[in-house]
């Protein structure tokens, strides 16, 4: 037999009443001032343990037993909630409370800097074209609504350039629809984004800034790389992913937002790493190469670009080396491309 010290609520009221628990191996027994109860333990629903806070044992009739003896419920209850149980016994070892924290930080470490993303590009397989386009369409109405407007370039301008992405778009047999959209995007600068199922927004500033349309091309080469890697989708999946983790691990569910409002933000705010940006150029190179142009002109618009971004960083406006981190050595590499 068991027997523990508990306080009763009747379920109806805020009154509390102090008893004494008899366990047996079918029934427990209440006894108190007026009151004496006899429930079966099947009847019984127990709480799992939490720290160091009192379990409850909910009656049938919606009346509940509060106790501090975690060890006399565990003895009436020994199969229920067993994970829980050694949970609880180790958070009332701090040693071992600590280790479990370090090991929950490294993993979350693990999760946000390798796991994420070799998840994202595992998932990114199987997610259809026609699933990402939508995503795609999506966040352009994001841009469009806020950010851009229609391109003020003129329009044999605008042919030339559009006559250009298709020459770099062309063959390109793998299920995207490309299409350009020169935009006027005055709070972005000198920039270019691509967006998931082929749409590639290119703002005015970046053109006026170029001074040769291979320059122009080599951008849009590498843009075409990152649709055709997929790395918009990847990039939103991991943010997604990343959010979902928050969650799991401090209990915000909030943080999970749709997918669609997601990418811009990643694409604003943070830029593709630099994984991602190096599978861009190398693609932009090969391309470059195969359409008779030189990835020489990448290394120009990119040294032109970093010029524009040092005379604009202390502005407000995000220009493409805010969303594209580049480096000394991305334009080595695209100088010393064959």
């Amino acid at each position: 037999m068991t027997e523990f010290d508990a306080v009763y609520y009747d379920g109806r009221t805020s009154a509390r009443k102090p008893v004494r628990v008899r366990g047996y191996t079918l029934a427990i027994q209440i006894v108190g001032e007026g009151l004496r109860l006899d429930v079966p333990l099947g009847k019984l629903r127990v709480d799992p343990p939490v720290g160091g806070t009192r379990r409850a044992l909910h009656l049938p009739d919606g009346a509940q037993l509060q106790t501090d003896d975690h060890a006399a419920v565990e003895a009436l209850f020994p199969r229920a909630h067993a994970l829980e149980g050694w949970v609880h016994s180790l958070e009332r070892r701090w040693p071992y409370a600590l280790a479990a924290l370090a090991v929950t930080a490294a993993f979350a470490w693990w999760s946000v800097v390798d796991g994420l993303p070799l998840a994202a590009k595992i998932v990114a397989g199987f997610v259809p074209v026609a699933w990402e386009a939508k995503l795609g369409e999506q966040t352009l109405g994001f841009f469009e609504g806020r950010l851009c407007r229609p391109s003020a370039l003129g329009a044999a301008r605008q042919q030339a350039l559009q006559q250009r992405f298709a020459t770099l778009t062309a063959g390109l047999a793998d299920g995207y629809s490309y299409r350009l959209l020169p935009r006027d995007c005055r709070g972005i600068g000198a920039n270019a984004f691509a967006l998931p199922g082929g749409a590639v927004v290119m703002t005015d500033a970046l053109v006026k800034l170029a001074r040769s349309d291979d320059q122009i091309s080599a951008v849009l080469a590498h843009e075409i790389g990152h649709v055709r890697h997929r790395h918009g989708l990847r990039m939103t999946l991991q943010a997604a992913g990343l959010a979902a983790l928050a969650a799991a691990l401090f209990g915000d569910a909030t943080s999970i937002t749709s997918l669609a409002t997601t990418l811009p933000t990643a694409l604003l705010q943070r830029g593709y790493s630099r994984e991602l940006e190096t599978e861009a150029d190398d693609y932009a190179f090969q391309r470059l190469r195969e359409v008779g142009l030189s990835p020489k002109a990448f290394a120009e618009i990119m040294l032109l670009l970093e010029k524009d971004h040092k005379k604009r960083s202390g502005g407000e406006s995000r220009d493409y080396f805010s969303t594209h981190p580049a480096t000394a050595k991305r334009i080595e590499r695209a100088l010393t491309a064959p």
